[in-house]
């Protein structure tokens, strides 16, 4: 498994809270997940990543506030502004049978309903009002709506889209 694989982003860090070193964080893992962490990553420059241990977590409207073990004051919490936070995968909430964390949708080969082969998710772009599929590095983007994905098929890494579709591709 390489390095990417490993640790996946569940946050970023958007401003400091208060005078205590509590820091805002806009979370991609739901909120209720973040209550039960109690140590989280962050990225050196260098790649590495250093372990943070979560001393506090609440919930503040569409944000996590987070206070870090080592983080006293507003001072000490503003270098970590604009940072994400990373988690291991194998760390990760498990999923239902129906649901799937974006990045394991990446490298999914995707068909048709009819069975004609599209090309290879190599991304997923979040935008308004939906995300897009990329696939095969920009060659072209499905829309992540119902109308368009009408399967993921996480144990055999394919997606099933639209036949409209095929007309694009």
């Amino acid at each position: 498994m390489d390095e990417k694989s490993q640790f996946v982003v569940i946050g970023k860090i958007v401003d400091t809270y208060g005078l205590k070193g509590y820091i805002k964080v806009e979370p991609y893992l739901e909120p209720k997940h973040w209550k039960k962490l109690k140590v989280v990553f962050l990225k050196k420059k260098g790649g590495d990543y250093l372990p943070f241990t979560l001393e506090d977590v609440k919930r503040h409207g569409r944000y996590v506030l987070v206070k870090f073990s080592n983080c006293e004051d507003v001072e000490s919490a503003r270098r970590y502004v604009s940072a994400k936070v990373f988690l291991p995968t194998h760390q990760l909430p498990k999923t239902g049978k129906e649901e799937y964390y974006y990045f394991e949708l990446e490298g999914m080969e995707v068909y048709t309903q009819s069975g004609k082969f599209l090309g290879k998710i190599t991304g997923i772009l979040e935008t308004q009002p939906y995300n897009l599929l990329e696939l095969d590095e920009g060659r072209g983007y499905i829309p992540f709506t119902q109308a368009m994905v009408k399967k993921v098929d996480k144990e055999n890494k394919k997606i099933e889209v639209s036949d409209l579709l095929s007309e694009l591709y």
